[in-house]
């Protein structure tokens, strides 16, 4: 099974946030490091969001492929409904 890339980030994700909240304590003193983790959880950020984008306009285009099918058979039956008219 294929994982999305927000699951293969999360382990980097829970070293950034630990790293932060150590960081925050005092306990961590590198700025550097802050930085690139701070960017870390800020990219992970924006690809949750378009991970759930993308579901969203999934699923909106397998709605629209449902009603484009349904409108295909009624106008189908529609038109056999005509054919037998004019044949009488």
């Amino acid at each position: 099974m294929k994982k999305t890339n927000s699951e293969l980030f999360k382990p980097l994700v829970a070293t950034a946030e630990n790293y932060l909240r150590d960081y925050c304590d005092g306990k961590q003193m590198d700025d550097e490091k802050a930085k690139i983790f701070l960017r870390v959880l800020s990219l992970y950020r924006r690809i949750v969001r378009v991970e759930k984008e993308r579901e969203q306009i999934k699923s909106e285009w397998e709605k629209l492929i449902v009603r484009v099918a349904e409108l295909k058979k009624i106008s189908a039956s529609k038109a056999r409904k005509k054919s037998k008219r004019r044949k009488k």
